[in-house]
């Protein structure tokens, strides 16, 4: 399951990379939503893994204290921007008057995308 997960991960940053350039509101709320689907995927890789075991639930701040329950580590950027990014699950699909940056998202792609290549 845990190779399949991260084929998934990568699916939703190659995703997310080409939406997040739109001039397309909705498609850049996209973006943001796929990236965020990307980091809790990455975390719920990283506890598979390593304990067997993946919780459930899109909260990436209590995926994070999970993972750091284990002793696992997860990157400083995405801890410090946690509740936005779990945000961007439900205000992505719900909320269209939100704004989201692109900066943002770029940001967290590129995080996102390192991580991926040092757990590997």
């Amino acid at each position: 399951m845990a190779p399949t997960l991260l084929a998934i991960v990568k699916a939703d940053l190659k995703t997310a990379k080409s939406l997040v350039r739109s001039s397309d509101k909705f498609q850049k709320h996209q973006a943001a939503y796929f990236t965020q689907q990307a980091i809790e995927k990455t975390i719920k890789y990283v506890l598979l893994r390593e304990t067997g075991s993946q919780p459930w639930g899109h909260d990436i701040s209590r995926l994070i204290m999970t993972a750091q329950g284990k002793g696992l580590e997860i990157p400083e950027e995405i801890i410090k921007n946690a509740a936005v990014y779990t945000s961007w699950e439900v205000v992505t699909r719900y909320y269209p008057t939100a704004v989201i940056r692109r900066d943002s998202i770029s940001k967290a792609i590129r995080i996102t995308e390192q991580w991926q290549k040092s757990i590997r």
